[in-house]
């Protein structure tokens, strides 16, 4: 079994935690803040990546690396403290080490990276051009993950739903206006799935199989926002939101993802459009 560090451990890295301990792995977690409830079997260490003098209390005796850093705030100086300064240290940490091992690395993206807007389809050959703050940061932290580790394995994540994790739901239900007209494509992934296919890369991974430095993460239904809206409308017998005029602004926010290479390494999706995966969250407890 491995050691595997949780560079980062919000929602989704305490839920890969869980797994990865089921799978009898030794998993250590650097966070900045304690867990609310402590988890059998993680070790937790208090670190703020963006505190020089903190990042050398992070052990490098590892096999595998996962990235899934989250700033505290939603700003560009929080993003570029993270995403580059902070990476920037954990990695030059890393370099230093005498330790002869030398993990795996892996990395929760986004396609934020993305600045497509007009509906254009968009995979792991198209540029990465982001005009928002949080996109460019994320593109920064790629670069500098694969300058380190040129098999480091990126996952471009699109938009995670699933239990608590209903802002689009929430949405219909309040009535709030949405674009129909024209179509402003969105695209998601279940978390369970997200929760898969980390798990799938990273036995992989650990395996030696050979494996791309990039994927795209996404279901297979890249539809108008307005589609899906409607169709939550009708499930949940309320009326469907109101029209808002056309969003000439959108940026980086209206593309369709392809998930091609992910699927052609065998994985199979638990929720393939948004249809089996809201289905799910609606169904009564």
């Amino acid at each position: 079994m491995a050691k595997i560090l949780l560079l980062g451990c919000g929602s989704l890295g305490r839920k890969l935690a869980c797994r990865l301990i089921a799978a009898q792995h030794t998993v250590i977690a650097v966070k900045r803040r304690p867990l609310r409830d402590p988890l059998a079997g993680l070790q937790v260490l208090l670190v703020d990546i963006t505190v020089a003098s903190m990042v050398e209390l992070i052990p490098t005796d590892v096999d595998l690396v996962v990235c899934a850093l989250a700033p505290a705030e939603r700003n560009a100086a929080a993003y570029q403290s993270v995403f580059q300064g902070g990476m920037q240290r954990v990695l030059a940490h890393f370099a230093r080490s005498i330790s002869s091992r030398r993990p795996h690395w892996l990395m929760v993206s986004s396609t934020s990276v993305y600045g497509q807007d007009r509906g254009q389809w968009v995979d792991e050959s198209s540029p990465a051009e982001a005009s928002s703050f949080n996109g460019q940061a994320l593109i920064q932290a790629e670069q500098q993950l694969w300058a380190h580790c040129a098999n480091s394995i990126v996952l471009r994540f699109s938009g995670i739903y699933g239990p608590g994790r209903e802002s689009l739901i929430r949405r219909v239900r309040e009535g709030r206006a949405m674009q129909y007209d024209p179509p402003c494509y969105s695209n998601r992934i279940h978390e369970a799935d997200c929760l898969g296919i980390l798990c799938f890369l990273i036995a992989r991974s650990l395996s030696g199989k050979p494996l791309d430095k990039l994927y795209l993460v996404s279901d297979s239904a890249a539809v108008p926002l307005g589609e899906v809206a409607l169709w939550l409308s009708e499930e949940m017998s309320c009326p469907p939101p109101p029209a808002r005029p056309a969003n000439v602004a959108i940026k980086g926010m209206n593309k369709r993802c392809r998930n091609d290479r992910l699927l052609a390494l065998g994985y199979v999706l638990r929720y393939r459009t948004y249809r089996q995966g809201y289905g799910e969250l609606l169904e009564p407890p």
